[in-house]
């Protein structure tokens, strides 16, 4: 019967080395290193190292760069680090930043992702007291009415045509005159304070708040609480936006980062 491999199982030694191997090409960044100095680096004589980086390049985990051609991380690293990135997989990576939001709000969290000009929602974590909200895995909301869209539209560079384009969308017929002032002035907060707020905009009794958080190798995402707006006062979505704003930084994913607050 074949008993289940823990850290403290006796690693295969020719994979143990490429590893090492592999991760000391990875703390050198992008500057890389020569052969010698990864074998001083790692103990290992330079014969082997020279092996193992040639199964390293060809499955594209290293290769050489630059004049003086040393070695480098290579792309298969970054696709797997894409592939793992990609939507199916961003509830599980942000899973222990949202159970603690939602622990430490009380309050119903959200994680979502830009779909052309609508956020969608890819997980959700209830609180244990009820909220009057109604939401779903799966759902579209447009951008312009959600903390969710308007975060990842502060994250991204300031672009007028698209801004206008995102409002035509949500109100083609023009029955909301004073929608693309609130949807621009809740953009511009946004960059200024690090979060984006919502007020009854969505949906009518409930006020939210969000933030973004970009990627270079991973689809960026959106973080947002969720409550009744008799409990979201101006002063408790401010709080929440700060506590967003720390937890991200101690929580999420090493490849995203925050969007930095210009106010």
């Amino acid at each position: 019967m074949e008993t289940e491999p823990t850290s403290d199982t006796p690693p295969v030694t020719s994979l143990d080395r490429a590893l090492l191997v592999l991760e000391t090409v990875a703390t050198a960044g992008p500057e890389g290193l020569p052969l010698g100095e990864i074998a001083a680096r790692t103990g290992i004589n330079k014969g082997s190292v020279h092996r193992l980086l040639r199964g390293l390049a060809y499955r594209e985990y290293v290769t050489r760069d630059g004049e003086d051609r040393n070695y480098v991380l290579g792309e298969a690293l970054r696709r797997i680090v894409r592939t793992f990135g990609a939507g199916d997989n961003l509830p599980l990576l942000f899973r222990p930043l949202l159970l603690e939001l939602s622990r430490r709000t009380e309050e119903l969290v959200h994680l979502g992702v830009l779909d052309g000009r609508r956020v969608v929602y890819l997980d959700k974590i209830e609180p244990e007291r009820s909220v009057r909200v109604w939401s779903r895995v799966g759902r579209r909301a447009h951008i312009a009415t959600t903390a969710l869209g308007r975060a990842l539209v502060a994250s991204a560079p300031p672009s007028d045509s698209l801004m206008t384009s995102y409002v035509e969308e949500a109100d083609p017929d023009h029955e909301h005159p004073t929608l693309d002032r609130r949807f621009r002035d809740a953009v511009d907060a946004a960059r200024t304070l690090g979060w984006a707020i919502e007020n009854q905009e969505n949906e009518s009794g409930i006020a939210c708040v969000g933030i973004a958080l970009t990627s270079t190798t991973s689809q960026d995402v959106a973080i947002s609480v969720t409550g009744p707006a008799e409990r979201m006062t101006p002063e408790r979505l401010a709080e929440i936006g700060a506590l967003l704003r720390k937890l991200a930084g101690d929580l999420a994913p090493e490849e995203y980062t925050l969007a930095p607050a210009t106010g």
